[in-house]
């Protein structure tokens, strides 16, 4: 009976790990035609189908970030226009025929504006975190401009490429990331990078990062919300 019982227990562990090494195998993400839309331009929002493997999803699309689906589809392409300027974030719910649920949150800003910035998270090899935010000058930029990032509890950065900055650096009190250009032209993209690490024994939930993009252009300021990714994973 002894022997008997220990195949019954070893064959229902095995019974349980797989359906959870399955569940872990795809994950919620999508991508805007453009994070700067104009008011009233139709943007489409396409889901990432290579994060996700074989079987059925809804698709549940919130433009506003309310936690209200405004749209539910199995359609992984959907169309959107915004009525007023202003940053929006979209929220993208993906729901498996299991029940599981993984949800994607990422901003953008409509209407015009001298520049908008992106931001992007790349989970590295080595535990860490590659946080790249490109920046698009729309307009001539004379007075010169820069962004602040706010870096969640629990996290420590470090600078990889300045990208051409005149002035960066983290300021530790406030866990402040922050970059500065001169005078750019129109059409101008700079990228800078920096990389994030957890403190060690810390132990956090989904966090979420912050920034602001500020500039002057003719003696006025102007300001937009970094968008692109907000959640690290």
């Amino acid at each position: 009976m002894r022997n008997i019982r220990r195949v019954w227990i070893v064959a229902t562990a095995i019974a349980v790990a797989v359906p959870w090494m399955a569940a872990a195998a795809w994950k919620a993400d999508f991508t805007p035609s453009t994070y700067n839309p104009g008011v009233g331009e139709a943007v489409s929002f396409a889901v990432c189908e290579p994060c996700l493997t074989g079987g059925t999803y809804t698709y549940r699309w919130d433009w506003n970030g309310d936690d209200v689906a405004d749209v539910e589809t199995r359609d992984p392409m959907a169309t959107y226009s915004y009525a007023a300027a202003g940053y929006y974030e979209v929220q993208l719910t993906i729901a498996d025929d299991t029940g599981r649920r993984e949800t994607c949150r990422k901003g953008v800003v409509v209407g015009a504006v001298p520049a908008f910035a992106v931001r992007d998270v790349v989970a590295q090899d080595d535990g860490t975190l590659l946080v790249v935010v490109t920046v698009r000058a729309v307009e001539p930029i004379p007075g010169g401009f820069g962004f602040e990032e706010q870096i969640p509890q629990g996290w420590q950065a470090a600078i990889e490429d300045p990208g051409g900055t005149f002035l960066s650096g983290i300021d530790a009190p406030t866990r402040t990331v922050f970059a500065q250009w001169t005078a750019v032209e129109a059409g101008t993209e700079l990228v800078f990078t920096y990389r994030l690490s957890l403190y060690a024994g810390y132990a956090v939930s989904q966090s979420r990062l912050a920034g602001e993009l500020a500039g002057y252009i003719a003696g006025v300021r102007f300001r937009a919300t970094i968008c692109g990714v907000l959640g690290l994973p």
